[in-house]
């Protein structure tokens, strides 16, 4: 197919045997075989060179961008960003894109000014097959779908804080197990399912206790809203506490029993690594990570819990 694809560039056998750095025989007999598999002329002599049959004209495109495709793919081509238009489609929860997004556009958009974003949901019951199917690019989510196609990386992790509105009565002082358990809270399910797990609540599961969930939604920026106006408690990543609108409108103190840290993750298709922009796109978010987590140094001071006790 190489040969033949040469031959209706050249339009000549010799010169195509020299860009082939073949011989003059060798890209005969080839063009033998394709006429034997072809049914087809292909080629017939002219004045200066060859001529294809209408038969080889209809063939040539689809050839041609199949040769074309397999070496971008084997040999892909250098992403030109500052000249892109490509849309990176990203599926994530509000609270990853909230922290991640300012950062990831900041530092992409001079670089490659006509690229787009397209953010969508996380859920992950659809994102993991819209992934393998290519209809997204890339997940962040807490836990990265599996397939044997499908790669991941943690950008970063977090552990959980009690968060409530400013002034509340129950954060005033360190909270006991016993009462975290009864004070009325706000609890967040990204799924939206009843059996999806949760950390907080397999903990507490691990010493026969449950809490007192009241109101269970599936989005961060609807727990903010809710717990501004309530008396309600949550246990929250504590990053939340770093977003512009939360770290002046509500309190955070410690835990009063340990949980293990959540761990984001980002995941793609690992077709994914060979094609130069997918590359470049990821590498834009792992340098956004890496940004939010030195903005989490620099607040390391608000972040801390203002009420701590030994967690039992």
């Amino acid at each position: 197919m190489r040969v033949f694809d040469v031959v209706m560039i050249e339009r000549h056998v010799t010169r195509a045997a020299e860009q082939l750095d073949m011989t003059q025989s060798a890209v005969s007999n080839a063009l033998n075989r394709l006429r034997d598999l072809f049914k087809d002329q292909l080629f017939v002599k002219a004045v200066r060179g060859v001529n294809p049959t209408p038969r080889a004209v209809a063939l040539w495109p689809a050839i041609h961008q199949s040769i074309e495709d397999i070496y971008n793919t084997v040999i892909p081509a250098e992403f030109d960003a500052p000249h892109t238009s490509q849309r990176f489609r990203l599926s994530m929860v509000d609270l990853c894109a909230s922290l991640l997004l300012p950062r990831l556009y900041r530092n992409m958009h001079p670089i490659a000014p006509d690229a787009s974003i397209f953010v969508m949901p996380n859920e992950p019951a659809i994102s993991g097959p819209k992934l393998m199917r290519g209809e997204i690019d890339f997940i962040v989510s807490v836990s990265p779908p599996r397939a044997a196609v499908l790669q991941s990386m943690p950008l970063w992790s977090e552990s959980y804080v009690i968060v409530a509105r400013s002034n509340h009565p129950l954060l005033k002082q360190p909270l006991s197990l016993a009462q975290f358990c009864e004070a009325p809270q706000l609890a967040v399910n990204l799924a939206g399912e009843d059996d999806h797990p949760s950390a907080i609540d397999d903990a507490l599961a691990n010493r026969g206790l449950v809490r007192n969930v009241q109101i269970t939604v599936n989005q961060f920026s609807v727990a903010t809203s809710i717990l501004l106006d309530s008396d309600l408690i949550a246990a929250l990543p504590a990053r939340f506490a770093i977003t512009a609108r939360a770290r002046e409108q509500i309190d955070i103190c410690s835990m009063p029993f340990s949980v293990p840290d959540v761990v984001m993750y980002l995941s793609w298709h690992q077709r994914s690594n060979t094609i130069a922009a997918q590359q470049w796109f990821k590498q834009q978010l792992i340098h956004a990570a890496t940004l939010l987590n030195l903005s989490v140094d620099e607040h390391a001071e608000e972040l801390r819990p203002r009420n701590m006790m030994p967690v039992d």
